[in-house]
């Protein structure tokens, strides 16, 4: 298998009191489960990415940031996580997003329109949470990310309502976890189970759009010239959309 042909998955979280970073281990886990896959973690901290450290200036705060936002681009899936605060993501998440894709390095077309970014546009992209409770905001708090991601033009990928019905606690929009009021309760065994078959699915649907859309770019690019992923120098003409 070449390079081309694996499917990069990065999952990236924000966890607060461990419970997601534990769905987001098992969601890694359970994406490699499909050959050629490679996958990665990166954790957020509480500080935005764009304050700079002690001792950095401008410059070494770019120095930092660069390879974070290397790994959003160089990735063909993301699965990204927070708690659920309010009924939304939880900040530090929304905040890594905001800042890195209007940054001045990578240079973007505008970074006044945050909202016009195709740095991720055509990539795979899927969600998890925890709240405290059952109905503590963890289905609105995977919309908001699912929201973000289909903003951005990413292919959103969900794990569907789960068998058996009418009794499966988890959410069709992606991987949950309940934390308790204290957020001390780890993730359980079947949310953890839940966590690994979406980073399968994941992997799996993206390793399906990659190895398709290589078969694709062949058959409508000249010979010796093989398009890259995400390249959109040649648009689709009326009659390829239709």
């Amino acid at each position: 298998m070449t390079q081309h042909e694996r499917c990069r998955v990065l999952v990236v979280y924000y966890s607060r009191f461990g419970v997601v970073k534990d769905l987001a281990e098992a969601i890694a886990e359970g994406a490699q489960r499909e050959p050629g896959a490679e996958v990665q973690l990166l954790e957020l901290g509480e500080t935005p990415i764009d304050t700079p450290q002690p001792g950095e200036d401008a410059q070494a705060v770019a120095l930092r940031r660069a390879p974070l936002l290397n790994q959003l681009t160089a990735a063909d899936a993301l699965v990204i996580g927070a708690p659920s605060y309010f009924g939304s993501m939880a900040s530090p998440l929304k905040r890594f997003f905001e800042d890195g894709l209007t940054a001045d390095n990578p240079p973007q077309h505008d970074r006044s329109r945050p909202w016009y970014a195709e740095a991720l546009r055509d990539k795979v992209g899927a969600a998890f949470t925890a709240s405290a409770t059952p109905h503590g905001g963890n289905e609105q708090g995977l919309h908001s990310m699912l929201t973000m991601l289909m903003h951005l033009g990413m292919i959103v990928v969900t794990p569907g309502q789960a068998a058996p019905l009418l009794v499966n606690e988890a959410a069709p929009y992606g991987a949950t976890a309940i934390a308790g009021a204290e957020g001390k309760r780890l993730a359980q065994p079947p949310e953890l189970a839940a966590g690994r078959n979406l980073g399968e699915r994941v992997a799996r649907v993206t390793a399906w759009l990659k190895r398709g859309r290589m078969d694709w770019e062949q058959q409508r690019t000249p010979a010796g010239l093989v398009r890259q992923p995400g390249d959109r120098s040649h648009p689709l003409r009326d009659e390829e959309i239709g």
